[in-house]
């Protein structure tokens, strides 16, 4: 090919059908797979969605945890023990006699009789050296400086920050299979548009042939392997685009959770979707549903719990304890005796911490600090969020012009492709200037299909980074 122009159209073809995106089945199944079956296999089996669940499962078991903890509580209490003997208790010392007057005989004179001391040395048993006891315990927190509040509202915060990031899983899941789903599509569009190309030049080089052997005045032998070198070019090309579309037939697979080699048919190209979205309106809907956005939002009023929760570390705490209890022993007297072997108690206690060294303080201006940090980081998150939706609209715009323009290209190369083969029949134009509206037509279609598949692409990321569908091929 020594034609200069047409040497750079077929170079830019090559490149532009080796660089193709894709995603594409390999061998055939029964049905044709949509894009909302695809998205529906993959939340069922993707392994992320199994570890953000259970993430969730134990922020919601933490968040119970919380509420327990503060709770009133019921506990039982049994025990039954033998001792190596008998216990019992020892009382030794002296007792001093008080003073007294003793009558001599009826009316007769009182005899003094002065104290005296009086050692005494006694072993009395307490209780029998088995013993049983059983007792119910009964405990409520009446009042805790704010801690109970605070740490079951972190708690409860921490459950719905779990809540988004599995949301966000899924849409993690739901942008992957998407975009693989689309460049499937562009692959296999890239395939046979180069089948389609392959054809008409080894119909041009079977023209050529003919009109060469029949020594036509204007077709010469460079012509002639003009014709076929394109054509070898062309299926050397089409052989490219068949493993692009086989290699990513796998990445739509994995995407899918599906095993390496799942047999996968994809069901024909949906029309483009329209878009009529603002900048305002899309980053007004971003705040509301972007899970990023919403997990920061979550995470300062969990901070502004962990502040009450620091500043509860000066304030008392007060709590209701009441019992009952019943004891066995063989011994009836002793410790153990009827007034004592079963009653109850009831009790209030106030634990208060009035000295900390600054304890609580510090705490309290760490917590502060910590969202002091979350409300700077919500700031950049939101400008960059903005600045993200804004180069979506962009390339959104962008690729719809394109696809327009592309539109009207594809019936001009067309047209012009048909005219040059009838004019070629004829002998009317040489084969260089065939081949040429051969390549022109098939970027023409190349560019058009690039066009499409970058418009649904940004339509993706845009529905990803607002956080929400935008009723676009949902599932």
């Amino acid at each position: 090919m020594k034609h200069p122009k047409l040497r750079v159209a077929f170079a830019v073809l090559f490149t532009g059908l080796l660089a193709s995106p894709a995603g594409a089945e390999t061998s055939p199944s029964p049905a044709p797979l949509t894009l909302a079956q695809a998205i529906q296999t993959a939340l069922d089996n993707h392994r992320s969605l199994q570890v953000s669940q259970a993430t969730r499962e134990m922020a919601e078991a933490q968040y119970r945890q919380a509420m327990a903890a503060f709770g009133p509580k019921l506990s039982l209490e049994a025990g039954l023990s033998r001792a190596d003997e008998d216990r019992s208790f020892t009382f030794e010392g002296v007792v001093q006699t008080p003073p007294m007057a003793l009558p001599l005989g009826p009316g007769g004179m009182l005899v003094p009789i002065p104290g005296q001391p009086l050692p005494i040395n006694l072993d009395v048993k307490l209780f029998d050296r088995d013993v049983a006891k059983a007792g119910l315990n009964f405990t409520y927190p009446l009042y805790t400086g704010g801690r109970h509040e605070a740490v079951t509202g972190m708690a409860r915060q921490g459950v719905e920050i779990a809540r988004e990031g599995q949301r966000k899983t899924e849409l993690d899941v739901v942008r992957d299979v998407q975009r693989y789903f689309n460049g499937a599509q562009l692959a296999l569009k890239m395939e046979q548009l180069a089948h389609d190309t392959l054809e008409r030049f080894q119909a041009l080089e079977d023209l050529t042939d003919r009109l060469y052997q029949n020594a036509s005045l204007k077709v010469k032998k460079t012509d002639y392997l003009r014709s076929k070198t394109t054509t070898a070019m062309t299926r050397s090309v089409l052989r490219e685009a068949a493993y692009a579309r086989a290699l990513t037939h796998e990445a739509l697979a994995n995407a899918m959770g599906l095993p390496v080699g799942a047999p996968l048919v994809l069901a024909p190209e949906t029309p483009l979707p329209a878009f009529d979205g603002t900048l305002d309106a899309l980053v007004a809907d971003a705040k509301r549903f972007n899970p990023d956005i919403q997990q920061v939002e979550l995470a300062l009023v969990a901070a502004e719990h962990k502040i009450e929760d620091a500043a509860s570390g000066n304030k008392p705490m007060i709590g209701l304890e009441a019992s009952v209890y019943r004891i066995w022993n063989d011994y009836k007297g002793g410790l153990f005796n009827a007034d004592n072997r079963s009653g109850w108690t009831l009790g209030l206690g106030m634990k208060w911490d009035i000295l900390d060294r600054g304890a609580t303080r510090a705490a309290v201006d760490a917590a502060r600090a910590g969202k002091m940090k979350l409300e700077a980081q919500r700031v950049l998150l939101d400008n960059g969020l903005a600045l993200q939706i804004k180069d979506d609209l962009l390339r959104i715009q962008r690729s719809l012009a394109q696809v327009e323009d592309g539109g009207k290209a594809r019936d001009y190369a067309s047209e012009n492709r048909a005219l040059n083969t009838r004019a070629y029949q004829e002998e009317m134009v040489e084969t260089k200037d065939v081949i040429e509206a051969q390549i022109v037509e098939t970027l023409a279609l190349a560019n058009l299909y690039r066009a499409e598949h970058d418009l649904r692409a940004a339509l993706v990321d845009l529905d990803y980074r607002v956080g929400k569908g935008l009723g676009r091929e949902k599932p």
